[in-house]
């Protein structure tokens, strides 16, 4: 079976409508809805799942209402709410106002709902993952939310993200989206897309089989988690400076060995290609096949960093301390090349300089690896 049937049939298929009745045992609702509110319903990833209220009510809020949707447009007034929110209706703005929308008159009247309180469960920074609102429903003669209510709701909100992006995870595994092709254009080693809590968002192949066969690391409740204490604190320092902007990779070496002495080494980095905003608690994490050890310098920065065959022989020749010069002689190309080359480099491994480029080399060849 190859690896996007193998994704199909392994594919996380939760029942929503029991995600929603579990909400309604401990928050009184006349109705719930579980939604993308920037995916149309024919979509493949979206999510329109309601329960106590029709299907159809969701349908026209999709293809017309939410355009009308006054208490989006006052919760949104300053920007989109950042994930975890918990938004009031009755909070943002005056009744009279409400009365007077189409949206309250030909939408809210017509099916009940008086007031509402939402969730913002994901708010859609994460490259793949859709913005997802959770809506608990009231009609007008019922009570407002209290603050119990909304402490609920909001102890509930990592339990309910997690279930869609296992939803939506099992989607990008199918090849729908680009964190898959972070995580499967280099298939030579193991590549695990992580967020800034360990999470892990996606992976290949090579990086589920050594989850499975290498006691020093492994996945638990979605998390990636090492043997050892002191590097699960090293990956999560490693997480949050590069979640803080570090632009250069990031080299680990776990502190235990297998029994053969060999050592497990990692290159952590901040996906290219992608915007600031998208990458977001986005981090690469790229195990060294300690295999390849034996394969010669280029093939080596050709597996462990990305590179292209021309770009691994510039980057070589700048470690050695080699001239532009010389570089292009030895490939029998012109200096101009190796120039364009080598910025092309900087930008794909996030650097800016000569010496830190020689450095990056120096590590990954020689395995003399450690957080910076």
């Amino acid at each position: 079976m190859n690896m996007q049937a193998e994704a199909r049939s392994e594919r996380f298929a939760p029942d929503f409508q029991s995600v929603l009745s579990d909400i309604t045992r401990l928050i009184e609702a006349r109705a719930i809805t579980l939604y993308t509110p920037h995916l149309a319903p024919s979509d493949p990833r979206a999510v329109w799942a309601a329960t106590g209220i029709p299907q159809e009510a969701l349908n026209e809020y999709a293809a017309y209402y939410g355009s009308l949707d006054v208490w989006t447009q006052a919760a949104t007034r300053d920007g989109l709410p950042p994930k975890g929110s918990l938004i009031v209706s009755d909070e943002l703005l005056p009744l009279e106002d409400l009365r007077r929308s189409e949206f309250y008159n030909d939408y809210l009247k017509p099916y009940e709902i008086g007031r509402t309180l939402v969730s913002i469960v994901d708010d859609g920074k994460l490259p793949g993952f859709p913005r997802v609102r959770l809506s608990i429903v009231r009609a007008e003669a019922q009570r407002p939310f209290d603050a119990r209510e909304k402490a609920t709701l909001g102890a509930m909100q990592q339990l309910l993200r997690t279930v869609m992006r296992l939803h939506q995870g099992s989607i990008l595994a199918s090849g729908q989206s680009q964190l898959e092709v972070l995580a499967f254009d280099r298939l030579k080693e193991p590549i695990f897309i992580l967020d800034a809590d360990t999470s892990v968002l996606a992976s290949n192949e090579a990086a589920r089989r050594i989850a499975q066969s290498d006691p020093r690391l492994q996945l638990l409740r979605g998390r990636l988690v090492f043997s050892k204490a002191g590097d699960n604190n090293d990956l999560r320092t490693a997480l949050a400076a590069l979640e803080a902007g570090r632009e250069a990779p990031v080299f680990l070496q776990l502190s235990s060995s297998m029994a053969d002495g060999s050592p497990l080494s990692l290159i952590l980095s901040r996906p290219s290609g992608l915007t600031a905003g998208q990458t977001q608690n986005c981090i690469v994490l790229q195990v060294l096949d300690a295999e390849a050890a034996g394969a010669d310098d280029k093939e080596l920065l050709v597996a462990r960093l990305a590179l292209t065959e021309a770009e691994a022989v510039v980057a070589l020749g700048v470690a050695r301390g080699m001239s532009h010069e010389d570089i292009a002689r030895l490939r029998q190309t012109k200096v101009s090349t190796v120039r364009t080359i080598l910025q092309r480099l900087y930008e794909k491994l996030r650097i800016n300089k000569s010496t830190e480029l020689s450095r990056l080399v120096h590590q990954t060849l020689s395995h003399d690896i450690f957080l910076r």
